[in-house]
């Protein structure tokens, strides 16, 4: 099972309590959009540091419903948590719950985010430097997708174990 797989949360009830973390925050305004071909969620939020406007883009694919373990019969089983018959999910129900699943795991997220930064263990700028939204030639790209092709080219390495446990590295 995927992590909030089972949450009955609804996502308009996730989005407000994103909404209300970013608010606490000092979040100028946030934006929610899906993109219901490709099952990409993206959450754009503004928010002022240091007299600098930063907008933060976070993009995520809603995962695929993870395939059941062993056939289940169609006509249902009782639960008795719930004192309910609970029979199999639609292909639809599946997606929708894992739609739940994907906003749920967000706003845990971005609360530990936030945690962190309120703590002082990390700063705004470190916890979301790759989401961090620019405008390059004219056209929108996170600092992420800027950087991530460069990881699989020769002229960034990575340090080795030997290096990072000896603390070699420069």
């Amino acid at each position: 099972m995927v992590a909030y797989g089972n949450t009955d949360v609804p996502i308009y009830k996730s989005q407000d309590a994103i909404r209300k973390i970013l608010v606490n925050h000092g979040v100028k305004g946030v934006q929610f959009s899906e993109n219901f071909e490709t099952r990409e969620i993206i959450v754009k939020f503004a928010k002022d540091v240091a007299g600098n406007l930063r907008t933060v883009k976070v993009n995520m694919t809603i995962p695929e419903p993870p395939q059941p373990k062993r056939k289940r019969s169609s006509a249902g089983r009782y639960s008795y948590s719930s004192h309910k018959m609970v029979y199999n999910k639609t292909p639809a129900e599946k997606a929708e719950q894992m739609a739940r699943a994907t906003y749920r795991a967000l706003h845990y997220w971005l609360k530990s985010q936030f945690e962190a930064v309120d703590y002082g263990l990390l700063s705004f700028e470190s916890v979301f430097l790759a989401h961090f939204e620019w405008m390059i030639d004219g056209r929108p790209a996170t600092v992420g997708s800027l950087i991530l092709p460069y990881l699989e080219t020769p002229q960034l390495r990575a340090p080795s174990a030997e290096e990072v446990l000896e603390g070699e590295v420069t």
